[in-house]
């Protein structure tokens, strides 16, 4: 007799919720995330000026972590009323999404000042990310994927190592964390990191890096 329960073992499609915030020169925003074992991801569609906004420059910035799990900011937008109110990102997506995003008004000061608010604006003027998505795919099995152009076996019959061998990244994920960098801790995230981040795809070479991670 069959069992009636059969389990759905097609894979699980990834989730996708629309996501919007709004900023001030005295309010940024911080996108949080469960400290799950899913991998999150933040698409950013639009930026755009709200209606009470004075007619000056307006620059909206994202912090986040580099390849190397140092924090970063980069400038999204510069907009003005007059000019351009509205920007499409066309979809700039961030992982991990460790994000602050922030507005600024008036003189634009040299890039990379590090200051979360301009100490000469008093304003309130608004912006609004339209039209975003937070794109939240079910934690996956991992599948072994070849590595692509493998080279040749030498004479005592071994694969040769990467190009980007594990010592090169476990000595720059070393150093990341002598900067107040932090590694992923669950297994499915650091993963994901290093195969993003260092374009690693041997997984005997993965796992080594993992029990590396471990006994940090």
């Amino acid at each position: 007799m069959e069992d009636s329960m059969d389990m759905d073992v097609s894979p699980l499609r990834p989730q996708n919720y629309l996501f919007g915030c709004e900023l001030k020169a005295d309010k940024d925003y911080h996108f949080k995330v469960d400290n799950d074992e899913n991998e999150h991801q933040l698409s950013l569609r639009t930026v755009s000026l709200g209606a009470g906004a004075k007619d000056e420059l307006h620059i909206v910035e994202a912090e986040a972590m580099n390849y190397e799990g140092s924090p970063i900011k980069v400038t999204l937008a510069t907009l003005k009323m007059s000019v351009q109110p509205t920007v499409s990102l066309g979809g700039f997506e961030i992982t991990p999404p460790d994000v602050k995003l922030l507005s600024m008004s008036g003189k634009w000061s040299a890039p990379g000042g590090g200051n979360d608010d301009d100490e000469d604006d008093d304003d309130d003027d608004d912006f609004n990310d339209e039209e975003t998505e937070e794109k939240m795919p079910v934690k996956k099995s991992i599948r072994d994927t070849p590595a692509k152009n493998s080279q040749k076996s030498n004479q005592n019959g071994k694969d040769s190592k990467p190009s980007t061998s594990v010592e090169d990244i476990k000595a720059k994920m070393q150093a990341s964390i002598e900067k107040g960098g932090s590694l992923p801790k669950v297994e499915a995230k650091f993963i994901n990191y290093v195969k993003n981040c260092f374009r690693m795809t041997d997984q005997e070479a993965i796992q080594d890096l993992w029990q590396w991670r471990k006994s940090l």
